[in-house]
């Protein structure tokens, strides 16, 4: 017994600082979330002093005593409930700028602490609006990517790193302060405890959302997936949602499998086959609710953080399979317009 435990434990234990896990997962990560980001604040232009700005009096009452008063300085201070429109304009435009170099992956250690702090910042406003909901998922992976290097793939820092490398240069892991420099395994270390804490949230909130369907009998029957169909405020498509409803063996199913596919979902992660059956069932219960329910932002989070549950190693298939069947698609294409 105790040598198996110590064979578990030495696989973990390498696993943890032999290499970088789910670097493409977190570089979409990267991309959604800033992406994300410059969107949603970009729909709250338009009327943002209403929400976030002198406008938004309304909700005093509401979000006074919240915990978002209670954050660390500065980050009260960056956002401030009386600054007026021109100025919280202002600073509005500068996290959408930040929003967008943090998508692109430019100069990450700097500029991930710095997206994280402002976005904190900004939900202190009015945490009626960005205290609930996926926010609060959003504002735990940003904190929990501040560990992980989420430029070491598909961002302006690798790119960087490839040039240097081409140059003759060396690139090194490390941080070094003058004399004295972090271990090279030490990046390696706060990446993978990034792709455990994410892991272990989503695992969380699926296992939480199931007990907490299976306390009724409406999610067992379907009427839980049947009558929000039918509410006009959450369809974008109402044509779909007409027909969805209608088909009962479909909602009852599909009810189930939302049920169960997330209560499973972290024994599904133990083996590749019924992992990939995980992943397919959780990204169409939340495309299905992007879709159906008009909540796409909430879907689109859950959707990136299951990313990381897909190794390097699939993702570098797939790349090879696209490149491949591009290069096949200009080659067939050259002669035709020679």
């Amino acid at each position: 017994m105790s040598g198996a435990i110590s064979r578990v434990w030495d696989r973990f234990a390498h696993w943890l600082i032999d290499a970088r896990h789910a670097t493409y997962g977190l570089a979409l990560m990267r991309i959604g979330m800033g992406s994300m980001t410059f969107v949603i604040l970009a729909l709250y232009l338009p009327h943002f002093s209403y929400t976030f700005g002198a406008g938004s009096r309304w909700g005093e009452a509401l979000f006074r005593d919240s915990a978002v008063n209670n954050y660390l300085w500065p980050i009260p201070v960056l956002f401030s409930r009386e600054d007026p429109d021109p100025v919280q304009l202002a600073k509005i435009l500068v996290l959408m700028a930040v929003a967008v170099v943090y998508a692109l992956g430019w100069r990450m250690r700097i500029v991930s602490p710095l997206f994280v702090v402002l976005w904190l910042g900004f939900t202190s406003l009015d945490p009626v609006v960005t205290n609930t909901g996926h926010y609060q998922t959003f504002r735990i992976f940003l904190i929990f990517l501040l560990l992980a290097d989420t430029s070491y793939r598909w961002s302006l820092d690798a790119r960087r790193r490839a040039r240097q490398i081409t140059d003759g240069g060396s690139v090194t892991d490390g941080l070094r302060l003058g004399q004295w420099s972090v271990p090279t395994w030490f990046p390696v270390l706060s990446n993978n405890i990034a792709v455990l804490l994410v892991g272990y949230q989503l695992c969380v909130i699926y296992v939480t959302s199931a007990l907490w369907k299976l306390q009724g009998a409406t999610w067992i029957s379907g009427v839980a997936a049947y009558y929000p169909l039918q509410i006009e405020e959450l369809t974008l498509l109402p044509w779909l949602n007409h027909l969805a409803w209608q088909i009962t063996p479909a909602v009852f199913i599909a009810s189930w499998l939302s049920v169960y596919g997330q209560l499973l979902f972290p024994l599904m992660l133990v083996t590749r086959p019924t992992r990939i059956v995980g992943l397919v069932l959780v990204t169409g219960m939340h495309a299905s609710i992007a879709i159906l329910l008009g909540l796409p932002w909430f879907s689109l989070m859950m959707i990136l953080g299951d990313m990381i549950f897909i190794r390097d190693v699939t993702w570098e298939r797939c790349i090879r399979w696209l490149r491949a069947r591009v290069g096949r698609r200009v080659q067939e294409v050259e002669p035709a317009l020679v």
